[in-house]
């Protein structure tokens, strides 16, 4: 009976250390290009630390798509934290490619 209870208490102890690593920030992106594709100056993040990433090929879409975000003019890159579940948070738009890749970098 010992035996178990030295065997729970190991489990225990190894599943809390197990949870209590920390995960890394994972995050979703935007990018809205017109007549230039884009898609590939940002290929390297996903699937690190982008899990969801959305290429929208026409600015008109994007504004009927999601209109909260007052998407001006393309390209636009919108990066946004996954908090678990479906609510996303928006960390950075930008209409400048160089930033977005910067900001990824950072935070990779």
């Amino acid at each position: 009976m010992r035996y178990l209870n030295v065997v729970f208490l190991v489990l225990v102890m190894f599943l809390a250390a197990c949870s209590s690593e920390e995960q890394p920030e994972t995050y979703s992106m935007i990018l809205v290009s017109d007549e230039e594709n884009l898609s590939g100056e940002f290929t390297k993040y996903i699937g690190n630390n982008v899990i969801e990433y959305e290429h929208i090929t026409s600015l008109k879409a994007a504004l009927e798509k999601y209109p909260k975000y007052d998407i001006e003019k393309a390209p636009a890159i919108l990066i946004f934290k996954n908090n678990g579940g479906e609510l996303k948070k928006l960390e950075l738009k930008t209409y400048d490619i160089e930033e977005a890749k910067d900001w990824l970098e950072d935070n990779q």
